[in-house]
């Protein structure tokens, strides 16, 4: 829709899973780039959308707000993830999709805490949108992360991770827009013709990130213990993604 980008419920392209969430539970997509606030306003009255986590750092969110979220009494919920202020200029030294999906397991080492701020809105019940910049990496690793407690195949994972492929091609140009004299530090030298791994969405990264967490963690469940979810509210996330 006009505003958001790579827009879609997690059970969409779940679906398939018996496991899968309920439809109307979660949502992923990109920052809104405020093309249309009435049609955004309007998207989000209308899937009753009640908190958005915005995962973007500080400088990203005051450089596109969300002006419509509080007009329609919507709470914004601020779990920055990415502890190198979302530069992709200083992520240059990312070579292929595994080094992509090693990086992600970093934020799970740097960023558990605001993994956990994340799902707590959902863990309420809440009908819940999550986004980042493009609604790729950061928002990647917190939709497989409730993919993963929701017992989703790895597969399906994968391939909701990969599908923002389709969206680049919209995306990467209005990053682009964006930045222009607002760049951060050394992005001017991005391609977006030729974009690095970094401005891409390759299966191999969710892959790799989903081997990681379980490398160094065990499970999902034993993760999000260590970050601070206590199982009763690891309970109520499974229970809220069931629908119930």
């Amino acid at each position: 829709m006009a505003g958001i980008l790579n827009l879609r419920d997690i059970a969409e392209l779940t679906a398939s899973d018996p496991r899968a969430p309920a439809p109307g539970r979660v949502f992923r997509s990109s920052q809104p780039f405020g093309w249309n606030l009435d049609a955004t306003m309007e998207f989000l009255t209308g899937q009753g959308i009640e908190t958005i986590v915005d995962l973007r750092s500080e400088r990203e969110a005051g450089m596109l707000p969300w002006l419509v979220a509080a007009d329609a009494g919507i709470d914004v919920v601020a779990a920055p993830l990415d502890p190198s202020e979302a530069n992709p200029a200083s992520t240059m030294s990312l070579l292929t999709a595994e080094d992509l999906g090693n990086y992600y397991v970093g934020w799970l080492h740097s960023r558990p805490g605001m993994v956990v701020s994340a799902l707590e809105p959902i863990v309420a019940g809440r009908t819940t949108l999550v986004h980042c910049a493009a609604g790729k990496d950061r928002t990647g690793v917190i939709t497989a992360v409730v993919l993963l407690v929701a017992g989703v195949s790895d597969e399906l994972i994968i391939q909701d991770y990969a599908h923002t492929t389709g969206a680049l091609p919209e995306i990467l140009p209005a990053l682009a827009t964006l930045w222009q004299g607002n760049a951060p530090s050394g992005a001017e030298r991005l391609s977006f013709e030729n974009p690095p791994v970094i401005l891409t969405s390759p299966a191999a990264a969710m892959a790799t990130f989903i081997d990681g967490l379980r490398r160094e963690f065990g499970t999902v469940d034993a993760f999000l213990a260590g970050a601070g979810m206590d199982r009763h509210d690891l309970a109520r996330l499974r229970n809220t993604l069931r629908g119930q």
